[in-house]
């Protein structure tokens, strides 16, 4: 086989052209099984009957991490797992601060509110001269101590969805490549 010197160039244009093609491909590869691993662990969720607000559901997403590669997960405004950890995990009986540094009664009093919606208004009346703030704050009270005392349970959504699609990463990696190639 006779290889021309001049022709090297357009080879090795050639070369990078489909080495970013396949590198374009992987990613769409990685978005779509991301997609299907984020809409897994949405569903599990709701199996596990998570109580759940919507919020943790609708911060499920894939994007580009820093890096450039590709991030699935369940994210907070500020791209931080605080609350998705908090429920996959379980949290361990504790009067600390949560790890982006607020505090238990703080994240709690928001989740109440929107928990609890007209409810809490409905029912503060309910109780002669109780204001509204008043009756949320002693229920976020009462959940924060006692999740200070015994903690929360863990329920796992997201790593029995990554389980799931382990072994078919590789494949979606395959077939997006392949249909890049042709």
């Amino acid at each position: 086989m006779d290889i021309k010197v001049e022709g090297l160039r357009g080879v090795r244009a050639d070369f990078g052209k489909a080495k970013d093609a396949v590198a374009e491909a992987a990613d769409k590869a990685l978005q779509a099984v991301g997609l299907e691993i984020v809409a897994e662990a949405k569903m599990n969720l709701k199996r596990n009957k998570t109580t759940n607000t919507g919020v943790l559901s609708a911060s499920g997403k894939v994007q580009k991490d820093k890096d450039g590669g590709i991030d699935a997960g369940f994210f907070s405004a500020e791209g931080e797992q605080g609350y998705a950890a908090a429920v996959e995990y379980g949290r361990g009986p504790t009067k600390k601060a949560s790890p982006d540094g607020i505090t238990l009664r703080e994240s709690l009093r928001a989740w109440v509110k929107r928990k609890m919606g007209g409810r809490a208004m409905r029912s503060a009346s309910v109780f002669s001269g109780m204001k509204y703030e008043d009756y949320i704050d002693s229920i976020t009270f009462l959940i924060a101590r006692k999740i200070h005392r015994k903690g929360t349970k863990a329920q796992p959504f997201f790593v029995p969805a990554v389980k799931k699609f382990e072994d078919k990463i590789q494949q979606y990696v395959d077939r997006y490549i392949k249909k890049e190639i042709k």
